[in-house]
């Protein structure tokens, strides 16, 4: 005798199957597409940092006639960086601050929201010292990152 298909139950252990990999494959993908969006943000804050500094060595000051890489890149771009990225990982723009002229006309900082729409810790100075984070959730990924005067001051912490 031939056989026409599956039965009903063969069908649901096959469903139940997809069912259970799914449960595990989803959040584990949607953890790693977050990730990737941390690392790209980070590397292109490096990068911000990089030409800022380049800047400040040739004009002895960090740029202070800008909020955001938006108004930066007129002032760095092409010479001190070739691609100037303007948004993070998550689609909002990278902040920029300088202390401006006088003893401290060297000090800036570079910040992103993260995922969040809006600064966790109130305002962003250059002397903000906080320790680097764990993020061990999806929900660690709300935290801003700050990258300060070549360092990150408050990042995720890398393993």
């Amino acid at each position: 005798m031939k056989r026409q298909g599956f039965t009903l139950i063969e069908l649901l252990i096959v469903i139940a199957i997809i069912g259970i990999v799914a449960a595990i494959a989803i959040p584990n993908l949607l953890t790693a597409l977050q990730k990737g969006k941390q690392k790209a943000t980070m590397g292109d804050m490096k990068s911000l940092g990089l030409a800022v500094e380049s800047y400040m060595t040739d004009l002895y000051m960090a740029p202070t006639d800008a909020n955001n890489a938006a108004e930066l890149e007129p002032i760095l771009s092409p010479f001190y960086i070739k691609v100037m990225p303007t948004q993070d990982g998550w689609g909002g723009p990278y902040n920029y601050i300088s202390q401006g002229p006088g003893d401290n006309q060297d000090l800036y900082s570079i910040w992103s929201y993260g995922r969040g729409s809006q600064l966790d810790g109130g305002t962003v100075n250059v002397d903000i010292a906080n320790s680097p984070y764990v993020v061990s959730s999806m929900t660690g990924f709300q935290n801003d990152i700050v990258f300060s005067n070549g360092n990150f001051t408050f990042a995720p912490k890398v393993k």
